[in-house]
């Protein structure tokens, strides 16, 4: 429905083969000059891709990554909600990006692909995949983590993972 009515927007059917397949296919028919991979339980607040955008056209990075927030329901009610960010900062080069990559690990920032957005063409000269295996998340992260040179870090958080169940 949503793409009969934004020309932007494709849909992609295919059978069922698990996340990495989903994400590869649409990495493989993506044409924008950035990519972005959302969780589908998951959801995130207006503004969030325009401010990405923003942040590696102003930087020229070829990773953007953002701070998110922990939402975990505990049944009925509001959840409590734990903001994981880094200060805003810039690493032009592979090394500054490698000494800064420890305290981004431990604050879970470079683990999973929903806070990030990656310049196409670079992620494409890389051949960074997402692998067929379980938490495949992860080791496409450690590919970014491993191969990227420059890297914007911004401290907002738009995005909310959902933890727990609803009522």
């Amino acid at each position: 429905r949503y793409a009969a009515r934004d020309s932007r927007i494709r849909a992609i059917h295919q059978k069922n083969a698990g996340a990495h397949a989903a994400r590869n296919a649409a990495m493989d028919r993506a044409a924008g000059e950035y990519l972005y991979f959302m969780d589908g339980d998951d959801w995130a607040e207006p503004g969030m891709l325009a401010a990405m955008r923003e942040v590696v056209q102003k930087t020229g990075a070829d990773l953007a990554i953002f701070g998110f927030l922990i939402d975990t329901y505990h049944g009925k009610g509001a959840p409590t909600s734990e903001k994981k960010a880094h200060p805003d900062a810039f690493y032009p080069d592979a090394k500054s990006f490698r000494r800064a990559a420890a305290e981004l690990f431990d604050k879970n920032l470079l683990y999973v692909p929903w806070n990030k957005t990656v310049r196409a063409s670079w992620m494409r000269a890389e051949n960074i995949r997402f692998r067929p295996t379980m938490w495949d998340d992860y080791p496409f992260n450690l590919e970014l983590v491993r191969n990227v040179k420059t890297v914007a870090v911004d401290a907002r958080a738009f995005y909310h993972f959902n933890r727990g169940l609803r009522e």
